[in-house]
């Protein structure tokens, strides 16, 4: 069975939609196998998912996947959202690093995937090496995040690019838009 959620918009849609199909714009992923939900948290402004891996918490995580809606807020580019993290990040972690690994446009919405490394977290006084993808969508903007306390093997990263290019914003209202889940 092909595990799917649907996050960000689509339980709000659910709930305010009569019978009809669900119509909107919406974060497609398929979460990494295993991984469950440990925090979900919405207000006006924001909806957060956080999920981690079957027996993990989230005050004691080696691997954490993050997803966020920042509704309304379609007006940010995804690079100018980079710098701006990137230069907070770089503030509360001494020695952080920085690596572009994709930008331009997916599923006509701009989108930027990068890494952020901090040598040692201040919570945890330990590394944490991260994976973002930010997509700016016609109604709001979207962060997903793939957190680990060691550095991920070839093999993982691999399949964690894999997973960020599989995961989408869509939206059924525009013709011909794919609002199915990537492999």
């Amino acid at each position: 069975m092909l595990r799917l959620i649907l996050l960000c918009l689509t339980a709000i849609v659910v709930a305010a939609a009569p019978a009809a199909a669900v119509e909107n714009e919406l974060l497609l992923l398929k979460p990494p196998k295993g991984f469950k939900v440990g925090l979900e948290n919405k207000t006006d402004k924001e909806m957060k998912t956080v999920l981690l891996p079957d027996g993990q918490r989230l005050d004691s995580w080696t691997e954490k996947l993050t997803a966020e809606t920042f509704y309304k807020m379609n007006d940010v580019a995804p690079a100018a959202y980079r710098d701006r993290l990137d230069k907070a990040f770089a503030e509360g972690c001494p020695g952080a690093t920085f690596e572009k690994v994709k930008d331009g446009t997916e599923n006509l919405y701009p989108m930027v995937i990068w890494t952020q490394t901090c040598p040692q977290t201040k919570p945890t006084g330990k590394p944490e090496f991260t994976w973002l993808k930010a997509v700016q969508g016609r109604d709001n903007f979207y962060l997903l995040q793939m957190s680990h306390t060691v550095a991920p093997a070839a093999k993982q990263v691999k399949k964690l690019l894999t997973f960020l290019d599989a995961t989408k914003v869509c939206d059924t209202r525009v013709p011909g838009q794919r609002c199915k889940l990537g492999k």
